[in-house]
């Protein structure tokens, strides 16, 4: 069924639900932010509320905010969110939001541990994650797992994309222009007109992004020209967005929405290097053909790249390298019919599917190649590649009761499909030839997933003593059935499971600034199906298990000084078990890709806060702080380590990757840190504005964050180094427009942005990614 089929049918099948007497149940569709003061309307309950109402650590960025503090993908968010990191790799292919330390291991995996939205559909692929900033109301980030109200992904917390109100009255148009060094180029426009006030309007948006890159190719071919590929400057993009939607009441109590989303990036693989066992390593010395070789690396990993066996210096990228060539549509429809005043019913349909290729060049040094069977030439990885088609209908009904009593029950369905393509092999050796498909004689394994779900949920909010004591219980029933098709075998497994989620919490109102709360909440994700590359996958390696935990929040929210500032804490604890881990598979040649596993355990504690406070008329103070202790649990075993070691090394040799010095040969990893978790998290922010004249602003922001320093995997020896990164805007502003003049990393700190770490008994490197460097730019916006 193609995409104007599914929209026609879909619109028929909301209409048909939701215009009989007895109606279907649905989500609200997601209105604009709302801020008086500091206070910001947000839906994590998919209800309007105050932030500062609901019993839940909540960080919220309006249109404003996203502005203001130069924010244009998911790893800005991060940066002023405490307790929420995000890193995307080397190719922007897996992308990897991890809020409380609850660190997502298979960075491949079909299942994220964080969830995220976009207009409430959900987003079923990580590649597909960081959607271009365009027409956003808000970004909302739900600590804690949501999977009651979310589903089974929202193991963790949430992400909510919100984009602007679709509105039947009022004209609105947006436009902006922003030129930064390095070929920045930033395009964005909006529209909304009523077409027949109060009864049918129609919304545009474009965005459109290119950038260079910022840091050189060394490579002697990279001045070829290959598309796709990366050129003489590492990490640049190109990204291409586009909203289409109308918006239809045939009654005041009726609103059916309709909206086209179309999201393109095409960008290069980012700046990085490779260290590699023997070569590079400096620590857990094993015996290897009768010499003492290292195995790890132990220390903070440089951001200055590794030397190059080829005698070139600096970063060397193949030009046939490239990160994502990626698209992903969404179509939405949405209705709300307001029945009484205290009955709402509503209906969210979402089609998500998209496509992506990646061509990711895996040799230490692309000049000098890779030997490997006698052959000699560069070694690509293909991943991610394949496509995904996720059919969703939500349907809800809910109550609000004179005394404040809240009920809302609702039904979700969830149909499937995802093709997982991986391939990994030699190319020619110092080609310059465009990478857009498979190459000849390298054949992906190709994995089908099917999966369907099925849930029924519910909310109830109990108000007392006059709503100042609130009780609230939250509860999901999901039934699901994985199938798998694996081609490499040509054959079909099933996975069904069914589980409860849900969440309880009480708030009490000391005052009608100061709120504290209570909670616990069951969080699972669901297990899975592995696919494999090789007939030798053990049975018992075939599948693995849904992962679960029980999280524990204390928290308090206020609002002082009349409204001026808002200062809220909570403090958290998550027992975590049987954790979904990459690992080689048992007998697995050097091209099988991992498989995932259940054999951890952890937990993680801290505590959290974030604040603002508009200290005078037109100066504010904003800062966040994160503490968090992620550690495994005593007697976890790391199925890495006892999976490495050398294929070389004769049988009475010792191949083990940790020598009981470093670390533990057993692989005991309990009281360890959990990898790519920082303990210490921090935001700073500071704006000011006063007028000039009576229609003319002068503004300013400056924000300070940063994170300590984090290890690289559940070994302990690695690890990335603390970062602070600063960004600045001062501009002018008029009544309908504004310039500015930006900077992001402010003073060029040079960083290692994430790592990733590959061991097996074949290989044992490290891949450290840089992040981006300082960026000067220029924006003029208009709006009507």
């Amino acid at each position: 069924m193609n995409l104007k089929t599914k929209a026609l049918a879909t619109t028929g099948l909301a209409t048909a639900i939701l215009v009989p007497a007895v109606p279907a149940m649905a989500q609200e569709a997601a209105p604009a932010a709302e801020e008086t003061g500091n206070v910001i309307i947000v839906t994590a309950r998919k209800v309007e509320e105050s932030i500062q109402e609901v019993p839940a650590s909540i960080v919220a960025f309006t249109a404003e905010d996203l502005e203001e503090r130069s924010i244009t993908q998911l790893e800005d968010v991060a940066m002023q969110t405490p307790g929420l990191v995000f890193e995307d790799f080397s190719n922007g292919g897996f992308a990897q939001p991890t809020i409380r330390g609850t660190t997502q291991f298979s960075v491949a995996s079909l299942e994220q541990n964080v969830a995220v939205f976009l207009d409430g559909v959900n987003i079923p692929r990580n590649y597909a994650f960081d959607v271009a900033a365009t027409d956003f109301s808000r970004i909302e980030v739900v600590k804690g797992p949501q999977s009651a109200l979310y589903g089974a992904n929202a193991f963790s917390g949430v992400i909510n994309y919100v984009t602007n109100e679709r509105s039947l009255s009022e004209i609105s148009a947006g436009a902006s222009v922003s030129v930064s060094e390095n070929g920045g180029l930033d395009l964005n426009g909006n529209i909304s007109v009523p077409l027949v006030e109060d009864r049918l309007s129609l919304r545009l948006a474009l965005g459109y992004a290119e950038f260079d890159g910022d840091y050189t190719n060394s490579h002697p071919l990279a001045s070829a020209g290959t598309n796709p590929g990366t050129d003489e400057d590492i990490g640049g993009y190109e990204k291409e967005s586009i909203i289409v939607g109308a918006s239809f009441a045939p009654i005041d109590s009726l609103k059916f929405d309709f909206d086209y989303y179309r999201f393109q990036t095409n960008s290069e693989q980012r700046a990085g290097y490779r260290l590699s066992r023997g070569t590079d390593t400096n620590c857990s010395t094993a015996t290897v053909f009768f010499a003492p070789v290292n195995q790890l690396f132990c220390g903070e990993l440089s951001a200055t790249p590794a030397a190059n066996p080829s005698g070139v210096d600096g970063f060397l990228v193949d030009p046939r390298s490239y990160g994502l060539d990626a698209v992903s549509e969404l179509i939405r429809v949405g209705a709300e019919w307001e029945i009484t005043d205290q009955i709402t019913a509503s209906y969210l349909y979402g089609d998500f599917s998209g496509n992506v290729f990646s061509a990711g060049n895996s040799d230490r040094d692309p000049i000098a190649g890779t030997a490997l069977f006698g052959q000699v030439g560069n070694v690509f990885t293909f991943l991610p590649a394949g496509e995904f088609d996720y059919e969703t209908h939500e349907a809800r009904l809910a109550f609000t009761a004179d005394s404040g009593l809240y009920v809302t029950v609702g039904a979700y369905l969830q149909d499937g499909e995802d093709l997982e393509q991986v391939a990994f092999g030699f190319v020619p050796l110092g080609g310059t030839d465009p990478i857009t498909d498979f190459p000849a004689g390298i054949t992906p394994t190709d994995a089908t997933t099917l999966t369907e779900k099925t849930s029924v949920f519910g909310r109830i909010e109990v108000p007392l003593l006059d709503e100042q004591l609130n009780f609230n219980l939250e509860a999901r029933y999901t039934d699901e059935e994985i199938t798998l098709t694996d081609s490499g075998l040509g054959a079909i497994f099933t996975r069904p499971d069914d589980y409860i989620t849900g969440r309880a919490s009480v708030d009490y109102a000391i005052s009608d600034n100061h709120l504290v709360y209570i909670s616990a909440a069951r969080g699972i994700k669901s297990g899975g199906i592995n696919a494999s590359t090789f007939a030798g996958l053990l049975p018992e390696e075939r599948f693995f298990g849904r992962e679960s935990n029980w999280a524990y929040e204390f928290g308090i929210k206020n609002t002082l000084f009349n409204g001026a500032a808002t200062l809220n804490a909570a403090a958290f604890y998550i027992d975590w078990e049987n954790l979904q881990i990459s690992r080689t598979p048992t007998g697995g040649p050097i091209n099988s890709t991992t498989i995932i596993d259940n054999l951890a355990a952890a937990t993680s504690k801290g505590i959290e806060f974030d604040g603002a406070w508009e200290v005078v008329d037109g100066i504010t103070l904003n800062a966040g702080l994160a503490y968090i202790d992620a550690t495994y649990k005593e007697g976890t075993v790391s199925a890495t380590i006892l999976a490495g070691g050398s294929f070389t090394a004769l049988p009475f040799e010792n191949p083990q990757l940790c020598d009981d010095v470093v670390c533990n040969s057993n692989g005991d990893i309990g009281g360890n840190d959990l990898q790519r978790t920082s303990d210490l998290q921090w935001n700073v922010g500071l704006s000011a504005r006063t007028d000039l004249t009576d229609s003319l602003e002068v503004f300013g922001r400056f924000d300070l964050a940063g994170q300590s320093d984090q290890f690289v995997s559940e070994i302990n020896t690695a690890s990335i180094e603390a970062r602070t990164v600063a960004n600045a805007r001062a501009g002018v502003r008029g009544d309908n427009w504004s310039a500015s003049i930006w900077a992001t990393n402010l003073f060029d700190e040079v960083y290692v942005s994430n790592a990733f770490f590959i061991a097996n008994r074949f290989q044992v490197e490290y891949v450290p990614t840089l992040g981006n460097r300082r960026r000067v730019g220029v924006t003029l916006s208009f709006d009507y």
